[in-house]
């Protein structure tokens, strides 16, 4: 039923029950001049106060043989009213005039939820983001190539500070070599009796969030000549936001040519 009948039928029905006006909106919780409106034609109510109306003035507006669903399914109806009661729901939800502390407290429970939301998902990208950046320094100061150039180029304090102050290297000698000047001053001897590091390759790598475990073999020469080969395993720690050697082990594992070596 379109307007103007539906308001006329309104008219009809709020007399035929002895309303006024006044009597009728109080029952339906609209104003008086939403009332005069909807019966004068002027304005077609919406789905939820056409059923608040009815409602009042005890008329099945749905099982009238006046009304025909002619555009909508009952589905469509549900739907549209439900949506109708959620608009009003939450625009009287947004005036705080009245049950003030009340709709504030409804209201922040979805923005917290909301804002918890974003920080979760924000820190798992900021953690991913870490764990990325953590790796990327890990193959820098882990590099091979790296290694050897700074070794081979004379380089030896930079090598060191690849070194915790109280770091521990493994290697043939009787004694194990004990902090990071100590390893220096090895690799300087090396260095100065003209040892030169002709391969450093790693074979397998383990890494966590802060720690490294990396395995792999070394080869030396002497003026180009191939002396002796071996392997080495490192052990790496992330602490303020670098990679430093704790703990290697280096044994050698084949000498090529003695005579070279001396």
């Amino acid at each position: 039923m379109n307007q103007p009948d539906l308001g006329k039928k309104i008219a009809d029905l709020r007399r035929a029950k002895g309303f006024t006006q006044e009597e009728l909106v109080e029952k339906c919780n609209l104003s008086v001049r939403t009332l005069q409106r909807i019966e004068s034609g002027e304005v077609s109510p919406r789905s939820y106060t056409l059923k608040v109306i009815f409602a009042a003035l005890d008329y099945d507006f749905y099982d009238s043989s006046e009304v025909k669903l002619s555009k909508f399914s009952k589905t469509g109806f549900i739907i549209s009213n439900w949506l109708g009661q959620a608009y009003e729901y939450v625009f009287d939800l947004f005036n705080l005039k009245t049950n003030k502390m009340k709709k504030l407290m409804i209201l922040s429970v979805p923005l917290i939820a909301i804002c918890t939301l974003l920080l979760f998902l924000y820190g798992s990208s900021v953690r991913a983001q870490s764990k990325v950046e953590i790796r990327e320094r890990f193959e820098i100061a882990s590099s091979n190539s790296r290694f050897m150039n700074l070794n081979n180029s004379g380089q030896i304090d930079s090598i060191g500070l690849l070194y915790f102050d109280n770091a521990c290297l493994m290697t043939d000698l009787p004694s194990t070599i004990n902090g990071r000047k100590a390893i220096a001053d090895y690799y300087k001897q090396l260095y100065n009796q003209g040892l030169r590091f002709s391969k450093i390759k790693t074979i397998s790598r383990n890494i966590s969030d802060s720690f490294a475990v990396e395995r792999g073999e070394w080869a030396l020469s002497l003026a180009s000549v191939p002396i002796a080969t071996g392997i080495f395993i490192t052990q790496w720690h992330y602490i303020n936001g670098e990679w430093l050697i704790e703990n290697a082990i280096s044994k050698t594992d084949q000498t090529i040519n003695q005579e070279a070596f001396k």
